[in-house]
């Protein structure tokens, strides 16, 4: 069903879309079915600039992400039989820990983006580290796009 992930012969650019219409589709549908069940965060304002929150939700955030993926992989790779469990279970991972940081709606928001991205670096790694690292930056910031856009 997702094969079309894993097809890196293509345009990177069509990649990237088809990749953040997966991955924000998913998104939209781990929401909706999770807020019947838990409930959101509070809606405190943010002190954050708009400035510093665009340098990290499409910078920082996305370079940390793809840096702990990449070491999560690198293990669930040796571990689990397929690429696809590897990925799984390094999404799984980070979901857990942001849970743990930010509550449970947040490790459930993040697991299938993050498991979207772990695919991504494991094809686009099939080629080079160097554009596993860039196409898992450059989804990242995609779909991290609209809130830096939409946020304030």
């Amino acid at each position: 069903m997702l094969d079309y992930l894993t097809r890196t012969d293509g345009s990177p650019g069509l990649y990237l879309l088809k990749a953040f219409a997966t991955a924000i589709a998913g998104t939209i549908a781990v929401v909706l079915v999770a807020s019947q069940f838990i409930a959101g965060p509070d809606d405190t304002p943010s002190d954050i600039s708009p400035l510093t929150l665009a340098v990290v939700l499409l910078f920082v955030w996305p370079a940390m992400v793809t840096a702990m993926l990449q070491g999560l992989l690198f293990f669930a790779r040796r571990l689990v039989p397929t690429y696809w469990h590897a990925a799984a279970a390094s999404a799984l991972l980070l979901s857990l820990g942001l849970a743990l940081l930010g509550g449970p709606q947040t490790g459930i928001v993040f697991a299938w983006p993050f498991f979207v991205y772990a695919v991504v670096f494991l094809a686009w790694q099939l080629q080079s580290n160097r554009l596993a690292r860039g196409m898992t930056l450059a989804l990242q910031a995609m779909v991290n796009l609209p809130l830096v856009l939409f946020a304030h």
